[in-house]
């Protein structure tokens, strides 16, 4: 399990399941140029066991914590922790959305009860947003801000949908998505892990993952001043731990008043002798 509290960058290793293809994942955060501390986390998990990666797949995920230094931080780190590990305790046949779902639940409970159980964690809450490629299936589970984009023959399209109050706005036909990009109260969360029981999940199951698809997760510090064309050209023409830095780099030079975290998965053919369970992107 590779995981990381946002502080450097990190690459995880490659899976093996199926043959045909293979996944190698780079990741990069920075605290930005006006926060004094990074509240977000990101983690990228290939089980070591063979016969787990085969059935359940890997995983990526970041997330970004809300509540002052000490909530967000906790927040976004216990929810990494909790999805990965409840993930990866699946039953055998059980339904793998159903599963990364549960585990997003499961972590909605542990922060709200970790904010009840300690006054000084009240109030925190974090975004969620966790990406699984096994077999023939590409999975997502999402909550908040955070997005997961698609990238491949040079384009690249947003597949989650912000829970937010400007986004809402924005399906109303209150504000055009123009105007909506310079909204004051544009982050403002509608959805949150941590703030209510009865929350609900966005989840989805897409295509079959090809050769070539690129996905990028990342915390609203990266897409509120990067766009999607952007991200498309840098994922493109680098590796993935190289794509994640720079689009941090970009993110940090236009704006920067907020934590920025990237991780870059891409799907490529096994190559030919690989181990493909030790490997890492370096």
């Amino acid at each position: 399990m590779v995981t990381m509290p946002a502080k450097a960058p990190v690459s995880g290793p490659v899976s093996d399941p199926p043959p045909e293809y293979a996944v190698r994942a780079g990741m990069a955060s920075d605290v930005g140029r006006v926060r004094r501390s990074n509240e977000d986390a990101l983690a990228f998990v290939c089980p070591d066991d063979i016969a787990l990666r085969r059935r359940l797949g890997v995983l990526a995920m970041v997330a970004d914590g809300m509540g002052g230094h000490r909530g967000g931080e906790v927040a976004s780190t216990l929810a990494v922790d909790t999805i990965c590990r409840g993930y990866f305790a699946a039953r055998p046949g059980e339904d793998r959305l159903r599963a990364l779902e549960r585990a997003m639940l499961d972590a909605n409970r542990a922060i709200c009860q970790a904010g009840l159980a300690d006054p000084s964690l009240e109030g925190m809450g974090t975004t969620a947003t966790a990406l699984v490629i096994v077999d023939d299936s590409v999975l997502f589970a999402h909550v908040g801000d955070s997005r997961l984009y698609h990238c491949a023959e040079g384009h690249c399209r947003q597949l989650t949908e912000d829970h937010t109050l400007v986004q809402q706005m924005v399906k109303n036909g209150v504000l055009s998505a123009e105007a909506a990009r310079l909204y004051p109260m544009r982050n403002v969360l509608m959805r949150s892990l941590g703030t209510y029981s009865g929350l609900k999940i966005a989840t989805r199951s897409c295509a079959a993952p090809q050769i070539g698809d690129t996905f990028v997760l990342c915390s609203d510090g990266l897409h509120a001043s990067v766009d999607a064309a952007d991200i498309a050209e840098v994922v493109a023409s680098l590796q993935p731990r190289e794509a994640s830095q720079r689009l941090v780099e970009l993110a940090c030079a236009r704006d920067g008043s907020d934590n920025v975290s990237v991780a870059v998965v891409v799907v490529r053919p096994v190559a030919t002798g690989e181990d493909a369970a030790a490997m890492a992107d370096r």
